[in-house]
């Protein structure tokens, strides 16, 4: 039998995808044990933490004072609310991993005022408390472990998890109060990373 240049192509490509699925296969089994020591070395991640910080007061700014009490419905907090708990939440979290005391008080029962004034004050120190703290935390605070249980999918998550989950919650929160500003017509920052 004499094949066609074009299905002998077509053998010769299959036979390397399945000797390259082979060996993805391997290589993913061997990365799923491995330990991932770091993706970012921690001056990148500051550095990312400082990006965050900018965005983010970028966007609170970008509401005017009059509407920070605009929630799109009940069940939602407002857009100061959002924002003051982006603050709270990162200097409350970097303080349980760190012992290291807040610039400000943390009564998590009694928030602070959620007026733009307020929020973008907590905002700064927050993310300048996270950036400072961030570098100072040892490896036996990135390897100790909380349970938090409304911590859905990692209810005992290490300092590590903690760390990276609170970058993506200030990026969740965040990403709501853009959709604030659309749903008052307001365009909002360009984003950064």
């Amino acid at each position: 039998m004499i094949l066609s240049r074009r299905a002998f192509a077509l053998i010769a490509v299959l036979g390397l995808s399945l000797a390259a699925a082979g060996q993805t296969s391997q290589t993913a089994q061997t990365a799923q044990t491995a330990t991932v020591d770091s993706v970012l070395d921690m001056a990148e991640f500051v550095h990312d933490w400082q990006i965050s910080k900018q965005f983010t007061i970028d966007v609170a700014n970008t509401l005017p004072a009059d509407l920070y009490t605009f929630k799109p419905n009940p069940e939602e907090m407002t857009f100061g609310e959002q924002m003051t708990h982006i603050a709270l939440s990162n200097a409350f979290r970097f303080n349980q991993i760190t012992g290291i005391p807040t610039p400000f008080v943390l009564d998590l029962n009694h928030p602070p005022a959620s007026d733009k004034q307020t929020v973008l004050k907590l905002l700064d120190q927050s993310f300048d408390y996270v950036i400072d703290v961030l570098p100072k935390i040892t490896p036996e605070q990135l390897k100790r472990t909380w349970h938090i249980p409304s911590w859905k999918g990692r209810n005992d998550p290490d300092g590590r998890a903690m760390i990276l989950n609170m970058f993506v919650h200030t990026a969740h929160h965040r990403a709501q109060c853009e959709v604030y500003l659309r749903a008052k017509g307001i365009k909002p920052p360009d984003y950064t990373f």
